[in-house]
């Protein structure tokens, strides 16, 4: 719809079809998805429209809704409530945040070894907090190695979408991105305590079949609109 135009009429159009994405899942309880294609969706009509109004509207919007959500939902609370001040209740709501803290700086920069961490103690270490369980067996320094090579594919992406010539690939290559990373953003920062944890897994070292599908669909995309504009250029050359 953006790559046809950005008029007014289009924009609402599109927001309305977003909004009820983003409303369905949070009717479902999957806030951590909902801000994912939130955030996405309005950094896309940043990028589309070139407009900064957009861009703040929608991080008052996003304020708004999350302060909404923490008045519904009780979940999103004890989250919120973990993150402030987790080690007023370690034993209770505090204790995934807290066993992450101390699983990665028992790690320290080298690691525990392989097999020799206690990531069990961690609850669903398997997927959401997978961060900690790599620094705490494999080293800070190997995290941060994790943390580059994802930065380093946002990156590629980014460069595929400077370079497409025609704003629909250019836009596709922009929105894909933009959803790898922030899920890394989200992965990470809720593990180690930087922002409330918000169940989303880490792109590829995550447990998960359904995340793990729809990042080798990313990637295959990704890959395509890269074949393509070098086939572009080629002919050129021709």
């Amino acid at each position: 719809m953006f790559y046809r135009s950005t008029s007014m009429k289009t924009i609402l159009i599109v927001t309305a079809a977003a909004a009820l994405h983003v409303l369905i899942l949070v009717a479902s309880r999957d806030l951590g998805s909902a801000l994912l294609f939130f955030v996405t969706y309005v950094f896309m009509l940043f990028v589309a429209t070139g407009k900064w109004l957009y861009l703040l509207a929608g991080a008052g919007g996003g304020t708004l809704a999350a302060m909404l959500a923490y008045q519904l939902f009780a979940h999103v609370r004890t989250r919120v409530s973990a993150w402030l001040n987790p080690w007023s209740d370690i034993a209770g709501k505090g204790y995934q945040i807290t066993q992450s803290l101390f699983a990665i700086g028992t790690g320290g920069w080298f690691g525990m070894g392989l097999y020799r961490g206690m990531p069990g103690r961690i609850p669903v270490v398997e997927k959401d907090f997978i961060f900690s369980a790599v620094s705490e067996e494999l080293g800070g320094i190997f995290a941060l190695c994790v943390l580059l090579i994802c930065l380093g594919c946002f990156l590629q992406f980014m460069m595929i979408a400077s370079r497409m010539q025609a704003v629909f690939y250019k836009l596709i290559a922009f929105g894909l991105g933009t959803i790898y990373i922030i899920q890394v953003f989200l992965t990470v920062g809720g593990v180690t305590k930087f922002i409330p944890s918000t169940g989303v897994t880490l792109p590829l070292v995550s447990y998960g079949g359904s995340s793990i599908l729809s990042t080798f669909i990313i990637f295959g995309i990704i890959q395509g609109l890269y074949i393509l504009k070098r086939n572009e250029e080629e002919e050129e050359k021709i």
